[in-house]
């Protein structure tokens, strides 16, 4: 059975691996917090959306196993929360440089918001473990 942890671990960039720490933390604090859990045919998570309201904005996150990619869960997902919202914000890992658990480079879901309607912002968020972009929606 796929965990969160499990797929947070096998596809996020393993450079942000420590926010698993802190994750219930963090989701703890945030305001108006709304989940969306994907199952497939047997009850295994394979994706998990999330939106909340921060900053006069509200931001979500999208996490895919590797078995629900170029499946159309992320486009409906998104379809869903473009239906709920007026306008949506996120972060972005923008580069393919970034290495997984397993070693394999991470790949940058940036084209798949573009094609989705999102727009690059002109703010950033790099450290030196991780480079973002951030990303919006508006109707």
């Amino acid at each position: 059975m796929h965990s969160f942890l499990g797929i947070w671990s096998a596809e996020y960039p393993s450079a942000i691996k420590h926010y698993l720490n802190t994750l219930e933390d963090y989701l703890n604090k945030l305001k108006n917090l709304q989940h969306v859990f994907v199952l497939d045919d047997v009850g295994n998570l394979v994706g998990w959306y999330f939106d909340f309201q921060r900053n006069g904005e509200r931001q979500f996150a999208i996490l895919l196993s590797a078995s629900a990619k170029n499946q159309g869960v992320g486009t409906y997902l998104l379809s869903q929360a473009k239906q709920k919202h007026d306008s949506l914000y996120g972060w972005v890992v923008d580069s393919d440089d970034c290495l997984k658990s397993n070693r394999e480079y991470y790949k940058s879901p940036l084209n798949f918001y573009l094609k989705n309607g999102f727009k690059i912002e002109p703010i950033r968020w790099d450290s030196e473990k991780i480079k973002t972009v951030k990303i919006s929606w508006h109707k």
